[in-house]
């Protein structure tokens, strides 16, 4: 005999509230509801930034610490020159550094750090020299409740260690060590955002702007003269007095460690740029500095200045799409 479940109207009315508040709750996860950072500083300069969480704590999961990734350039070390606390109405306390042996939820083996990039990418920069360096608080806390835990992470960070001048979008993820970079049909258990372009000022290195993109890029970001590079022109970025020109070349200066320089500046196969596919508009050369200015075993190349040039050598396009040369700096870390 077929039975039937029958539920009265008020019964099935709080059956589905229940349903749908639980819904809601498991949809939210941690969240970064803003972040107060200045937005300029000098090299060398102590960055005080305080991002503003919320952390909701439905069902019965946990203990769980809350983890707090930033995305820099690899140059300003923050792993050694950051400290945070946080203040909560829960309590407050302090984040450090998640050990590498200690690995994510759900990562594949990776570390926070790597998992992170796999995840959010550069977040918005455009140069492949940056870090995701990830922070764990010191007292875990349970999900349960249904409330909404409101709180502040309070970030000092040395910027422009590496000495240069800069503009980055620095990022920062907030998770837990529970839930991971995780999402399921009831929502996403991270928040990441970035700022608008950050600038660091007063260095005495090169400009590197991570932010807006590059007419040329050097890979990798940071060599020495006795490294291999690619250099890439980027045609697409703006028209320049070369983008309408069926080939491009390199013209180089060096400067030697005992005050030489040396002039490499030909429309011959050694410095013809190749376009990577017919319609790019993006041209690369890869070489061996050393060999290309022809170098001593006794001198080191400090830096290059360098243009883009016609065929015939007589346009020529450098830094910002003016006359004035590219500038790169040969350096280790």
């Amino acid at each position: 005999m077929r039975q039937y479940l029958h539920i009265k109207g008020k019964n099935l009315w709080r059956m589905c509230a229940c349903l749908i508040i639980g819904i809601a709750l498991a949809c939210c996860g941690e969240e970064i509801a803003g972040i107060d950072q200045p937005s300029t500083a000098k090299a060398g300069d102590i960055l005080p930034v305080t991002v503003h969480v919320n952390i909701p704590t439905a069902g019965n999961g946990g203990p769980d610490y809350l983890v707090l990734g930033i995305l820099v350039p690899k140059g300003w070390k923050i792993a050694q020159n950051t400290t945070i606390t946080y203040t909560s109405p829960q309590g407050d306390g302090t984040m450090s550094l998640i050990p590498d042996g200690s690995l994510p939820t759900k990562g594949g083996g990776l570390t926070w750090s790597a998992y992170m990039k796999r995840t959010f990418g550069l977040a918005g920069n455009l140069i492949d020299d940056m870090e995701w360096v990830v922070f764990q608080t010191d007292k875990p806390y349970a999900h349960e409740g249904g409330h909404t835990i409101t709180g502040d992470l309070h970030i000092k960070m040395k910027v422009g260690a590496d000495g240069n001048n800069t503009l980055v979008k620095i990022g920062y993820a907030i998770t837990d060590t529970g839930n991971g970079l995780t999402s399921d049909q009831f929502g996403t258990y991270y928040s990441q955002k970035s700022t608008d372009c950050f600038e660091v000022t007063g260095g005495t290195g090169d400009l590197i702007d991570f932010c807006n993109p590059q007419l040329t890029v050097l890979d990798p970001p940071k060599s020495l003269d006795n490294d291999i590079v690619t250099l890439t022109f980027d045609g697409a970025v703006v028209n320049t007095p070369v983008s309408a020109e069926p080939e491009v070349y390199l013209c180089a200066t060096a400067y030697t460690s005992d005050g030489k320089t040396i002039v490499v500046c030909e429309q011959t196969a050694k410095t013809l740029m190749k376009q990577t596919t017919a319609t790019s508009k993006r041209y690369q050369i890869t070489f061996w500095p050393k060999a290309f200015f022809n170098t001593t075993d006794a001198q080191t190349i400090i830096k290059m200045e360098y243009h883009i040039t016609n065929k015939a050598g007589t346009s020529r396009v450098g830094y910002g799409n003016t006359d004035a040369p590219f500038v790169y700096t040969f350096k280790c870390g």
